[in-house]
Parts: C-alpha cells; structure tokens; sequence
C-alpha cells in the first residue's frame, strides 16, 4: 500500500487513458489547425496565381487585338495613300489632257506647222508642270558633269573636248526620279580614260 501513496501524479496522469486521449485530442487539435492554416494559405496562393493567370491571359488578348487593329488600320492607311496620290497626280494631269482635247478640236486642214510645234510644246510644259507638282523630276547631266551611277546609265565611251575623263561627254536620253528614287536614269556618254 505503501507504493500507492507514493506514486507521483504526473506519472499517474499520464498512464491515464482518458489524460492520454485528452493530450492526443489537444495535440490532433494543434495540427489540425496548422492544417487547416496550411491549406487556407494555399487556397489563397492558387486564388492569387488563378487571378494573375487570368489577368495574364487577358492583357494578351487586348494585345493581339491592339496588334489586329494596328494591321487593319496600317492596310487602310496605305490604299487611303495610295488612293490619295493618284487622285492628286489624276488632277495634276487633268489640263494636259485638256491640251491636247483642245489641240485635237483645230481644223487639222487650217492648222499650220507652227501652231501644231507651239501646241505640242504648250502641252508638253503642262505635263512637266504636272510632273514636278508632284515630286517628278528631270535628271539632265551636262557635259562635264561627274558620271553618277546611280542617276546616269552609260551606253558608250565617248571622248570630247575639254571634258575630264569619268565625266559625262554627251546625254542621250533625260532620266526621271521621284524624289531621291530614280526611276529611270539618264543614258549618257562618259569620256574616256586617257
């Protein structure tokens, strides 16, 4: 008996069954609530990646249609251009044609040869008028002007005097260019080397 009264009652509770399932349930508790801790926080990170996925998904969809609209728009612009271009050289060619309407409308048995020359030329600076409205402009090297291979087409050698060689010696045809585009460059003579 005398063991009884000594036992320690730490010792007692915690071979206790009902001490023992209460500090297990105190424990289940405890663990419990980090899971439950556990699982909000990854609720709230798949809700927060969900959210940026999304946002994600629809700042790329606003792009691709911004992109979409940037095509259409860049296509339109050009045929409006182009469109616009031709209307201003159409105009631009409108009394030249007039020119020759009016040229057309003589009395062919009255007409001389020198209204006939004076017609052609009237209409023919018309047309350069028209041309040069519209940025066209003559390229017409003069003898003694540096060969230019982006402007000039040599078709001979030809040497002249006092002309320097690598120079244009004579020009046979007069080039055009847009701008700073040829579109057709002057055929020349250049002289040769010595």
């Amino acid at each position: 008996m005398a063991d009884e009264t000594t036992r320690d009652p730490a010792h007692d509770s915690a071979h206790d069954p009902a001490h023992q399932s209460a500090h297990q349930s105190h424990a289940t508790d405890a663990g419990a609530t980090q899971t439950d801790d556990s699982m909000s926080e990854l609720v709230q990170a798949v809700e927060r990646l969900t959210a940026e996925r999304d946002e994600a998904v629809a700042a790329r969809m606003r792009s691709q249609a911004d992109f979409a609209n940037f095509q259409r728009r860049s296509v339109e612009n050009e045929a409006r251009a182009r469109v616009g271009g031709l209307v201003q050289l159409t105009r631009a060619l409108m009394p030249v044609l007039d020119h020759f309407d009016l040229a057309l409308a003589q009395d062919h048995a009255k007409l001389t040869v020198e209204q006939l020359a004076k017609s052609i030329e009237m209409t023919r600076a018309e047309l350069q008028k028209a041309l040069e409205q519209n940025g066209i402009a003559r390229i017409e090297p003069t003898p003694g002007t540096t060969f230019d291979p982006l402007q000039h087409d040599a078709v001979m050698r030809q040497p002249a005097e006092g002309i320097a060689p690598g120079c244009v010696s004579m020009r046979f045809q007069t080039g055009w260019r847009l701008g700073e585009s040829v579109l057709r460059p002057a055929k020349v003579a250049v002289a040769p080397e010595a």
